[in-house]
């Protein structure tokens, strides 16, 4: 299985690639991911790198490396898990974001490393570069990034691996028709405008712009989600 990557990549993209298509299916449950050699061509990067991005992986829970085996897909979506997500309204999702996203958003102006700011930053510049012309679909995976990169900002596992799990249900494939009736260009420009107000209050440090800008974020997509039902 060819993995696309970017020329030059560093170990947070390699990394988000690898976990975009765990969590979408391309890399099934227990299946062997490709050699590190072979991942570090794919994306033109040094096999330390890889080796970066797998550690990152690992600590989401979402590989395993076994001794004289390889590196193998531990992230499995159980039956329950099918069932929240084709169960799940848009106003459920958006209610949990809210509950999840805001309270991420304070951790992370308090706990992010400089390092965390720069991932985001990078996933911010990555969603903006896209356009507003870009596909849905393009668009949808490059947000789930960014809020990711937010999420890991507070420093907190089980806020990231709840995140995580968000970010499954917003991959199920009962949202793709809403993607096409919500993402127009004029919502993406207006998403991207809230996503850069929320890196400049992270970055600022500014914990009560951060929550603002979140919540407002959070209401515009409830708004679309809700209209586009």
């Amino acid at each position: 299985m060819r993995i696309e990557g970017s020329t030059n990549a560093d170990a947070h993209s390699v990394s988000a690639e690898l976990k975009r298509k765990i969590l979408g299916g391309e890399f099934q449950y227990d299946e062997r991911l490709p050699a590190e050699r072979s991942i570090a061509e794919q994306f033109g990067c040094s096999r330390g790198t890889v080796r970066a991005a797998m550690e990152r992986l690992e600590d989401l829970k979402l590989i395993e490396r076994r001794i004289g085996s390889g590196t193998f897909v531990r992230h499995k979506l159980t039956a329950n898990e099918t069932d929240i997500a084709n169960s799940t309204s848009p106003l459920e999702l958006i209610e949990v974001r809210r509950g999840l996203e805001v309270q991420a958003i304070r951790l992370a102006v308090v706990n992010a490393s400089a390092r965390n700011l720069q991932a985001v930053e990078k996933n911010l510049i990555e969603l903006e570069a896209l356009g507003s012309r870009c596909e849905p679909e393009d668009f949808s995976k490059a947000d789930q990034a960014f809020h990711l990169s937010l999420a890991e900002c507070s420093g907190n596992s089980l806020m990231i691996w709840l995140c995580n799990h968000v970010n499954d249900v917003r991959c199920h494939r009962q949202w793709s028709a809403m993607k096409d009736k919500i993402l127009t260009q004029r919502q993406i420009a207006l998403y991207n405008k809230q996503h850069r107000a929320i890196f400049e209050a992270l970055n600022s440090r500014d914990i009560n712009a951060a929550e603002k800008e979140t919540i407002a974020h959070l209401q515009l997509a409830k708004d679309d989600l809700l209209g586009a039902t």
